[in-house]
C-alpha cells in the first residue's frame, strides 16, 4: 500500500517529533536539542537527542536515527505504511485508503461538519450581500476593503435574529447535533441557538481551502469585539493559520506574520499575499512549522502596544528555537498593518518590509528601553544582557559582526563582550567549522570495503548539505548527476534534483522517510554531528572528493582489465591505456587545484 507524498509529508508535520517521543522518552531540553536515554538500547548516559528543528532523532550510542515515521517504525515495530497510520490517526488526518483507523461514522462525520461550514459561509455571504447587511458593509467600505475582496475571503454577515442558519442547515438535510457539533450553534437549556450573531464573518480556510471554522467581529462597540469558533473535529487553532491558503502559492519566500483577519485582507488587497494572521496573539510550534515548510523567512509584524510587542517576542523566540530565519517589521507611530496600508500604500509597507530587524537587533533594542546606559551602573546591565542574546546565536559570522557594532556603539571592548558570551555558552561559541571532525556513521552492511564507506559516508554528506541549504544545488549541479552515485544513494538524489529543479523545497526530515532504515540512520547522525553551515566552500569540497571516487574507481576498473592483456585486442589495450593517462592527469590536476586554493586561502 502507498500514500502520496503530500500526504505522508502533511502527516509528518503535523507530527512534532519532540511531543511524539516524548511519549516514550524522558527528554530534556539543552539548548536547542533535547536529550534522553536512548529506548533502542540499554544506557546509563543519555546519547539520544532530538533536534526539533530539523525534526530528527539520533542515538550516539546505537547509530539509530531518522524522522518521527522512522522514531515509530522502531518504538513500536512497525512498517511504513503501519507506522503512517498510527501518526495520521494522532494528527486527526484522514488517509484516502482507510480513513486513518477512524470508524465510518467518524469518517462521514467529519466531511458532514466540513460541508456545515461551507453552507454557512455562503449563507453568511449571501446575507451580507443580498441587501440585508448595510451597516456592516458600510463599515467594511470605511475600511477600504472592496467586493472583490469580500468575494475572494468570503466575508458575511450572521443575522442579528437567532434561527434562520439553523433553519437554511436544517433545509439542507443537517441535523441540529452536528450543527452544534461544528461549533456553529449552542445547545442550552430551550434548545439550540446560533453562536454568532450581527457579527461581520470571517470564514477561516484550511491549507486545501476547506472552510473549517469562523471569526466574527461586531459592528458596533459591543463586547466581545471578535469571537471565534471552538476547537472542533475539523479546526483546530494551533494547526492553522488565516490566509495560508492564498499565501503558500504567493511564489514570495519571505512570510509576513500579523495579528487579525483584518490586516490580512488589507494586505491581500493591496497585493501583499505572503501574509498570514495566527488565530490567537501569540504563534504556535505547530504553525511554526507549517510556515518554515513554505518559505524561507518569517517577518513577525505585530501591533507596536504592550501586547502586540509581548507577543512577537514570544513568537520570534518559538521561531528561533525551531530554526526558522525571522525578523520583526515594526510600524512607526503603534499603527497596526490594516491602518498603516490603508493610509500608506502597499509600496512604503513594502519599505518597512526591507528594514525589518533580525531577531539580535530587536532584542537588543528593546532590551535597551529597559536600562539608562549613561550610568556605568546600566551600562554594565545592559551589556550582559546583550552578551545572552549574542550568545543565543549559532551563526559565526552574524556573531562576529554584532560583536564589533555593539562594541562600537556602546564603548565596550569586544573581548568584554567575548568573555560574557563564553560564560553562558561555553568555549564552543564561536565553533566556525563547516564539517566537524568525522564521526562514525556506523554504516551496519558489513558488505562495503573502507573506500567504499568513504565514498558512502561523503554522498550522504553531500545530501544532507543539500537538505539543510538548498542554494548548495546552484553550486553542484554541473558537476555531479545522479548516476555518479552509489545504488541507493542514487535513487534518493535522482529525486532530490527532481524537486531542486523544480524550485521545490526539500528538507531533511522529509528525504528521511524515502530512505532505508541503514541510509536514514547515518544521514541523521551526519547532520547531527558533522554540517555547519558557515563555510559555504565546503560543499564544493565534497564534490571534488566525489569526483575523485569516481575517478578511482574506474581507475581500479581498468587496472583489472589491462591485467589480461592477452585477452584484449591490441586497440582494446591502446584504447584503456590512453583513458588510464586521462584518469592519471585529471586526478593530478585535481590534487594541483585543492593545493592552490587552500594555499590562496591561508594567504587570506
Amino acid at each position: 500500500m502507498y500514500y502520496a507524498d503530500e500526504i505522508i509529508e502533511e502527516i509528518r508535520y503535523s507530527n512534532d517529533i519532540v511531543e511524539v517521543v516524548s511519549e516514550y522518552v524522558s527528554l530534556e531540553k539543552k539548548g536547542r536539542y533535547y536529550f534522553g536515554l536512548c529506548p533502542f538500547h540499554k544506557e546509563k548516559t543519555p546519547s539520544f537527542s532530538v533536534t526539533p528543528s530539523l525534526q530528527i532523532f539520533n542515538c550516539f550510542g546505537c547509530s539509530k536515527g531518522g524522522n518521527v515515521i522512522q522514531f515509530i517504525m522502531n518504538i513500536e515495530n512497525l512498517d511504513f505504511v503501519e507506522a503512517v497510520k498510527l501518526l495520521a490517526e494522532k494528527a486527526n488526518i484522514i488517509l484516502p485508503e482507510t480513513g486513518a483507523g477512524i470508524s465510518e461514522d467518524e469518517l462521514v462525520k467529519k466531511k458532514n461538519l466540513i460541508g456545515i461550514n461551507k453552507e454557512a459561509a455562503r449563507f453568511y455571504y449571501n446575507y451580507l450581500t443580498a441587501g440585508k447587511g448595510k451597516e456592516a458593509l458600510e463599515y467594511l467600505s470605511a475600511r477600504k476593503i472592496m467586493k472583490r475582496t469580500i468575494k475572494k475571503f468570503g466575508l458575511g454577515l450572521s443575522p442579528l435574529s437567532s434561527g434562520l442558519l439553523l433553519k437554511h442547515l436544517n433545509d439542507k438535510g443537517y441535523e441540529d447535533r452536528l450543527i452544534v457539533e461544528s461549533g456553529l450553534a449552542i445547545s442550552g437549556n430551550n434548545g439550540i441557538y446560533e453562536r454568532f450573531r450581527g457579527r461581520i464573518m470571517f470564514p477561516i480556510f484550511d491549507i486545501r481551502g476547506n472552510v473549517i471554522g469562523f471569526g466574527g467581529r461586531v459592528v458596533d462597540k459591543s463586547k466581545p469585539k471578535y469571537m471565534n469558533s471552538p476547537e472542533t473535529m475539523t479546526y483546530n487553532k494551533r494547526k492553522n493559520l488565516y490566509g495560508l491558503n492564498y499565501a503558500k502559492n504567493s511564489g514570495n519566500k519571505n512570510i509576513i506574520v500579523v495579528e487579525g483577519y483584518m490586516d490580512v485582507i488589507s494586505l491581500h488587497q493591496s497585493g501583499i499575499i505572503n501574509s498570514v494572521a495566527s488565530l490567537g496573539t501569540a504563534l504556535t510550534e505547530s504553525q511554526g512549522r507549517i510556515l518554515k515548510k513554505y518559505f524561507d523567512r518569517i517577518i513577525i509584524c505585530y501591533d507596536s502596544d504592550a501586547a502586540g510587542k509581548n507577543a512577537a517576542m514570544r513568537g520570534l523566540d518559538l521561531l528561533n528555537d525551531i530554526g526558522c530565519n525571522v525578523k520583526v517589521l515594526e510600524i512607526p507611530n503603534g499603527k497596526d498593518p490594516d491602518d498603516f496600508i490603508r493610509n500608506n500604500g502597499a509600496d512604503r509597507f513594502n519599505n518597512l518590509i526591507e528594514k525589518s530587524s533580525s531577531l539580535a537587533e530587536y532584542k537588543i533594542r528593546e532590551l535597551k528601553k529597559n536600562y539608562n546606559i549613561e550610568t556605568t551602573d546600566g551600562r554594565v546591565a545592559f551589556v550582559n544582557k546583550m552578551a545572552a542574546v549574542l550568545a543565543e546565536l549559532d551563526n559565526k559570522i552574524e556573531m562576529e559582526m554584532y560583536l564589533k557594532k555593539l562594541a562600537g556603539d556602546y564603548g565596550v571592548s569586544e573581548e568584554s563582550i567575548y568573555a560574557e558570551i563564553i560564560k553562558l555558552k561555553g568555549k564552543a561559541a564561536f565553533s566556525p567549522a563547516f564539517l566537524k571532525k568525522k564521526t562514525d556513521v556506523r554504516i551496519k552492511t558489513g558488505t562495503f570495503d573502507k573506500d567504499e564507506k568513504e565514498i558512502i559516508h561523503d554522498e550522504l554528506l553531500l545530501i544532507a548539505a543539500l537538505c539543510l541549504d538548498n542554494n548548495v544545488y546552484g553550486l553542484i549541479k554541473d558537476d555531479l548527476a545522479a548516476d555518479d552515485f552509489t545504488k541507493d544513494n542514487r535513487v534518493v538524489l535522482k529525486r532530490i534534483f527532481e524537486r531542486l529543479n523544480k524550485n521545490e523545497r526539500v528538507v531533511a526530515a522529509e528525504v528521511l522517510s524515502s530512505m532505508s532504515e541503514v541510509s536514514s540512520c547515518a544521514l541523521a547522525g551526519i547532520i547531527d554531528k558533522e554540517c555547519n553551515f558557515d563555510d559555504g566552500r565546503k560543499p564544493l569540497d565534497i564534490v571534488t572528493k566525489l569526483k575523485k571516487h569516481k575517478l578511482m574507481a574506474r581507475k581500479k576498473e581498468i587496472f583489472e582489465i589491462l591485467k589480461n592483456r592477452e585477452s584484449l585486442g591490441e586497440g582494446d589495450v591502446e584504447k584503456f591505456t590512453r583513458e588510464l593517462n586521462v584518469i592519471v592527469m585529471q586526478m593530478k590536476n585535481s590534487e594541483i587545484k585543492t593545493r592552490k586554493e587552500g594555499f590562496n586561502e591561508a594567504k587570506r
